[in-house]
């Protein structure tokens, strides 16, 4: 009998090191994170408004939220591994467009094509669903979620530093060279064979059908449901505590990072315990289950305190935290028992995912700085016990009509 800590390649080929996998799901979160301390000089620069600059942002991750709808079903058919290649030739050419930008309009249209690039490493954990057995999977899926709450922290203070050092278009060109880095790691350290794609020529309407079947399947849509609601939680609280610590508390940005960067640790945190209960035997229905009715409970108790009009910071911290290790902790559980459904169309499912979260996390976000009233987190923490609230639904309903156990087997 294998061990739980045995991985269980679903083909001949050598799985992938966990760390690149890591490395690949993380790099579209620095596209992110690592150029926001350069908006500010990238506007002077450019001779554009702050807004403008902005949006450097808002157009790579609306490419990066919308292209694994197309790239997902095309890496169920033809493999993933050349359509990671593509994707990281096209993010290091386009970061390089970025950093030798004459213009705003121009460097948005690089942009845009940088989230195009960036898109494909979304199936990292597809791939992952491919190379590793049940008994393992949701192990390796809580490293790779653990890789992804730490570019928020990381890539942020990069940014800082190459900025500082030789300011903002270096920053293009240091996301050029991680592009790079990974390349050379998907050449060399990712390997398939056949069996990891399903044969037939894809067409508009074999796509379409993939999608209905994902959608059509009860515990599947559910799981996606779970996992796009659950991300809604993290979007309304990115923004809105942001406006609360900041305009309503007097917070310095700077004071607000350490804030921000205390609870993606919290995030991280809880992905790895969820590996470390994984490798126990515990079953996803308690950690997801468990994890997702303490953020209810947590965005409950924090919304009760707002309307009675005590907000102490240390408190209102501290269950930001517990609410932020708690997503963290029910992320991968809610990512395997969806794939776990259609296994042949993870790369369907994966991108499906994608999109649907960067949807739900953009509408929370929205509308805890629409609803904001200068004074209280009321907003925020509505938004997140409808997200929390839906998301734990969804997963129940998940957990009943689920085709196969979420328990790693003994």
């Amino acid at each position: 009998m294998l061990s739980r800590d045995t991985a269980l390649p679903k083909s001949v080929a050598p799985p992938p090191s966990i760390l690149l996998l890591g490395f690949m799901a993380s790099l579209p979160g620095f596209g992110v994170d690592m150029a926001l301390p350069a908006l500010a000089d990238t506007a002077a620069s450019l001779d554009a408004s702050a807004h403008g600059a902005s949006l450097a942002i808002s157009t790579y991750m609306a490419s990066f939220g919308m292209a694994p709808l197309v790239y997902g079903p095309i890496s169920d058919r033809f493999g993933r591994k050349p359509i990671i290649l593509i994707g990281c030739l096209v993010f290091i050419l386009a970061s390089v467009g970025c950093a030798l930008a004459p213009s705003l309009p121009i460097l948005l249209g690089w942009r845009v094509i940088a989230g195009l690039g960036a898109a494909t490493m979304a199936l990292a954990m597809a791939m992952a669903r491919d190379v590793y057995d049940d008994s393992v999977f949701r192990q390796k899926l809580s490293t790779i979620v653990v890789a992804i709450y730490v570019s928020p922290i990381a890539a942020p203070i990069a940014g800082a530093a190459v900025l500082a050092l030789a300011g903002w278009r270096t920053i293009y060109v240091g996301l050029a060279t991680l592009g790079l880095l990974l390349l050379v790691g998907v050449w060399f350290g990712l390997h398939e064979d056949s069996k990891s794609r399903r044969p037939g020529r894809l067409r508009i309407l074999t796509m379409i059908k993939d999608y209905g079947r994902v959608l059509s399947h009860p515990a599947c849509r559910s799981y996606l449901l779970a996992s796009a609601t659950s991300f809604g939680v993290v979007g309304a609280y990115a923004t809105g505590s942001a406006l609360f610590f900041i305009k309503a508390a007097g917070m310095s940005p700077n004071q607000f990072s350490l804030i921000f960067g205390l609870t993606s640790l919290a995030s991280a945190a809880g992905a790895v315990l969820d590996s470390r209960l994984a490798a126990q035997g515990i079953a996803s229905l308690y950690t997801v289950g468990g994890g997702l009715a303490i953020v209810v409970l947590g965005s409950t108790i924090l919304t009760a305190m707002t309307l009675v009009g005590w907000t102490p910071i240390a408190v209102t911290v501290l269950l930001f935290a517990a609410m932020t290790f708690s997503v963290g902790g029910a992320g991968p559980g809610i990512m395997q028992g969806s794939m776990q459904q259609l296994p042949e169309l993870s790369g369907t499912i994966s991108a499906a995912g994608n999109c649907l979260a960067m949807v739900m996390g953009s509408l929370s976000s929205g509308l805890a700085a629409i609803f904001f009233d200068g004074r209280t987190l009321l907003s925020t923490t509505v938004a997140m016990l409808l997200c929390s609230t839906l998301a734990l639904l969804s997963f129940l309903a998940a957990a009943r009509g689920t085709a196969k156990p979420c328990a790693v087997p003994s």
